[in-house]
C-alpha cells in the first residue's frame, strides 16, 4: 500500500521494483531499480512541513528489505541505504543514518543515528545506535555498537563473509523479477 505523509509526498518507486502488496510505504520515500520490498515491510518518512526538505527514504538499486522489516524517519531525518544492500526479516532501521552499498544486515537488528560503510556485516540481533561504522566490518550476533571503544574491537569480515553477502546479493537480484512475473 502506497500512502502519502500528512503534507502530501507520495512515494516514487522504480518500475522494476517488486513491492509485496501487504508492504505500507508512505511519504517521502525513492526505492530504486530492481529492488525487493517483502511482506509486510513498513517504510515511513513523516514530514510534518512542506519546509523540511531532509525528512526522507532513499533506497538504492538492487536493494533487498525483506518480510518485516522497518524503516523510519521522523520530521528533519533522512534515512539512505546504499545499492546491493540487503535489510534481513524484522530489522529496524531509524534516520538519521545512512547504510553503504553491498551491506548486510542481519535478522532483528536495530540500526538508529548510525552511519554504516559499504560491505559491512551485520549479523542478527545487533544493537548499533550513534556510531560511525568503517566500511567492511563484521558485528557479530546480539553485539551492541555504541560507542568508539566498541567500533574499535570490530573486524575486518572473512572471505568466507564476504562470499556470504555475494550470494545474498545474486539471490536478491532475482526476487523481483520472480515475483514480479510468477504464475
Amino acid at each position: 500500500m502506497l500512502r502519502e505523509n500528512v503534507v502530501g509526498d507520495i512515494p516514487h518507486i522504480d518500475s522494476t521494483a517488486y513491492v509485496d502488496p501487504s508492504a505500507v510505504i508512505i511519504g517521502r520515500v525513492t526505492i530504486g531499480p530492481n529492488c525487493y520490498i517483502g511482506p509486510s515491510v513498513v517504510i515511513r518518512a513523516d514530514r510534518f512541513s512542506a519546509d523540511d526538505q531532509r525528512a526522507m527514504i532513499s533506497i538504492g538499486a538492487h536493494c533487498g528489505i525483506q518480510d518485516l522489516a522497518v524503516l523510519h524517519v521522523h520530521a528533519e531525518e533522512p534515512l539512505e541505504i546504499g545499492d546491493e544492500t540487503i535489510i534481513n526479516h524484522g530489522a529496524i532501521i531509524h534516520g538519521p543514518s545512512c547504510i553503504g552499498g553491498r551491506c548486510f544486515i542481519g535478522c532483528k537488528s536495530v540500526i538508529t543515528h548510525a552511519e554504516i560503510g559499504d560491505g559491512v556485516f551485520v549479523r542478527s540481533n545487533a544493537i548499533i545506535e550513534n556510531v560511525s561504522i568503517p566500511g567492511e566490518l563484521f558485528i557479530d550476533i546480539n553485539s551492541v555498537i555504541n560507542s568508539n571503544e566498541s567500533v574499535s574491537s570490530l573486524r575486518k569480515i572473512t572471505d568466507r563473509e564476504q562470499r556470504f553477502i555475494e550470494r545474498s546479493i545474486k539471490e536478491n537480484k532475482e526476487y523481483p523479477l520472480r515475483c514480479k512475473y510468477s504464475l
